[in-house]
């Protein structure tokens, strides 16, 4: 065995980061839905060198959504990103569930459901990554 990468491993990392990209759609969603942009002196346009940007409650998921909301620096980002964009946005709508009183485990509510589903899918990349 040569330990290079194989085409059956290229293609996998392709499928999967195709599932990332396409799980990040809902969180994406919600957060845009969440921020107060009519708030905002930056307009939704995240800049660390303002304070008004540091000192925000919503500094984190505006950062967020502008590194991450075109699909297309999506395609390009490493893999090791992605998975760190994924969790983030676990971490987020998981938050954001509990807040609302859901039991992630057990409740069938759209934002449960995706953090369950969401988990699987960065447990099933990690464990892939492993096995590489």
């Amino acid at each position: 065995m040569s330990g290079g990468i194989t085409a059956t491993d290229r293609n996998h990392e392709r499928a999967m980061r195709r599932r990332i990209i396409e799980e990040l759609t809902y969180p994406r969603m919600m957060l845009l839905a969440n921020l107060a942009v009519e708030e905002c002196p930056q307009n939704r346009y995240f800049n660390p060198a303002r304070s008004a940007c540091q000192n925000c409650e919503q500094g984190e998921e505006c950062h967020w959504l502008n590194c991450n909301d075109d699909f297309s620096v999506l395609a390009r980002m490493p893999m090791k990103a992605l998975l760190e964009s994924i969790l983030f946005c676990i971490d987020y709508v998981d938050a954001e569930s509990t807040r609302a009183n859901h039991n992630v485990k057990r409740c069938a509510c759209e934002s449960c459901a995706w953090v369950r589903k969401a988990r699987r899918l960065a447990r099933e990349y990690s464990d892939s990554a492993q096995r590489q």
